[in-house]
């Protein structure tokens, strides 16, 4: 006879717990990162005597606030699963992965090819302001501190730009099931860090080829070489014509 009460019972298995961050400390981030950009570079580096036009409180603003964010990832990274949860992987680097990152660069580009068939830059494309901005961009790439400025927005900036808009934030909202929106999300918020007239069109389409890339390859690797590519074609092409 069958001894039920000997027989094993069986549980459901147990919803593993999320890694992600929460989204309070995803703002928070976000929030340091901007506060860290404004007084460094209009506080902190005038009562130090820099011009906030220059090219070197410019680069030193970047560096020093992507400096701060590594330091608070750094602490956040040593919880387990969490480099995983905000996309801090190796992608598959196969056919899919190099489509994705070519339709993402595509996308980022869109703004630029427009201007380019028009015969203007990037610099001529809003306000009158615009063209004097371009002049002191083409000024400010010679010497130490031109390239300090290269190095600082080609690859610094993309950085800790891909590591809290597309790591942390597309990876959280991914996380609670977002896809489609957790693009356009980063995408939209990433504009807040460009104010400037001539780079919201431009930094809008570049959240959303660098976000299309997180989103299908699950790493912010892909979408940051897109980046960094992105920058280094946009300082080159907001050059010409200034």
């Amino acid at each position: 006879m069958l001894d039920l009460a000997a027989a094993p019972t069986l549980t459901p298995p147990t919803a593993q717990p999320s890694t992600a961050p929460s989204l309070w400390l995803v703002a928070g981030l976000l929030i340091a990162h901007q506060a860290a950009l404004t007084v460094i570079h209009y506080i902190v580096g005038p009562a130090m005597g820099l011009d906030p036009a220059s090219a070197t409180l410019t680069a030193a603003t970047i560096v020093l606030a992507a400096l701060l964010i590594f330091g608070l990832v750094a602490l956040d990274t040593r919880r387990a699963g969490r480099t995983r949860a905000v996309l801090l992987t190796t992608p598959a680097w196969n056919g899919r992965t190099a489509v994705t990152m070519v339709i993402g660069l595509a996308v980022a580009q869109i703004p630029l090819g427009i201007l380019a068939l028009q015969g203007a830059t990037v610099w001529q494309s809003g306000v009158g302001s615009n063209l004097e901005v371009g002049r002191a961009l083409v000024a400010s790439l010679s010497g130490p501190a031109g390239l300090a400025l290269l190095i600082a927005t080609v690859i610094v900036a993309p950085m800790v730009e891909e590591l809290l808009y597309r790591g942390y934030l597309l990876g959280t909202l991914v996380d609670r099931g977002w896809r489609v929106a957790a693009v356009l999300v980063s995408a939209f918020l990433f504009v807040t860090l460009h104010f400037e007239p001539a780079n919201l069109v431009a930094s809008l389409f570049l959240g959303l080829g660098a976000g299309i890339c997180a989103l299908r390859t699950r790493s912010i690797v892909p979408s940051l070489l897109v980046h960094i590519a992105s920058n280094a074609f946009g300082m080159w092409y907001a050059t010409l014509g200034s």
